[in-house]
């Protein structure tokens, strides 16, 4: 008499199957792909980049704890050429603002005031000094850094020094702190004018190109004088 004989896997509603020897399941061998382990992206960080001189508030979402911030202060403006012989011919750059940075703790709902430091006029005369970025929090200290000073016409009791770069107001109340000073300005050498200071290293590359930079000085000019450059704007960059 025959007897049927139920092969091994052929089972009804069996969620095996044979492949090649090996075993898969029902939701690989009908094509439908399960997420590997690990394969879950990782949580994309948020950046909000400052670049307009002036003061903003910010209010730290939902479930943010640390924020990192980058700042720089704005660059001095650089000095006036001229060839009265009152002054020296050429004018001289403008000091670069300072950068700071650290990870401040924070709580969600707080607000934060970020200031942007504004780039120093170039006028008749010497160039004027920038003004610091800083973010202020009351329940971390925030940061700031310092803008460049402008560059000098001589014959005063600078001569036509560059400005100084930004060092004084320079601090970040953080985890992983840090700060560099902004570079001097340069003298004007005869005809022409001296080039503005660089800012501190480290200046955030979400920020716009020049970033915190001082103005050159002028060239040489018949009189009464030709302007300077102004020094480039702060920047404030928050990434969470």
């Amino acid at each position: 008499m025959h007897t049927n004989i139920r092969q091994p896997g052929r089972r009804r509603g069996d969620l095996l199957c044979r492949v090649r020897g090996g075993v898969v399941n029902v939701a690989a061998a009908a094509g439908v792909v399960l997420p590997l382990a690990g394969a879950v992206p990782a949580h994309a960080e948020t950046r909000r980049v400052y670049a307009a001189p002036g003061t903003t508030t910010f209010t730290v979402p939902t479930r943010v704890s640390r924020i990192r911030v980058v700042l720089t202060g704005a660059g001095g403006g650089g000095s006036m050429g001229t060839r009265n012989d009152a002054y020296l011919p050429s004018g001289s750059g403008g000091g670069g603002g300072a950068t700071s940075f650290c990870t401040l703790a924070v709580h969600p709902g707080d607000t934060m005031t970020i200031t942007v430091g504004a780039g120093g006029a170039a006028p008749n005369g010497d160039g004027l000094s920038g003004t610091a970025s800083s973010v202020a929090y009351p329940n971390a200290g925030g940061a700031s850094a310092d803008a460049g000073g402008g560059g000098h016409t001589g014959p005063g009791g600078h001569g036509n020094a560059g400005g100084a770069g930004g060092m004084k107001a320079t601090w970040c109340v953080g985890d992983d702190a840090g700060h560099n000073f902004g570079q001097d300005g340069t003298a004007g050498v005869k005809d022409t004018g001296g080039p503005g200071g660089a800012p501190g290293a480290g200046v955030s590359n979400a920020c716009p190109a020049g970033t915190g930079r001082g103005g050159n000085g002028a060239d040489s000019a018949p009189a009464p004088f030709r302007r300077g450059f102004p020094g480039a704007n702060g920047c404030v960059v928050l990434t969470y």
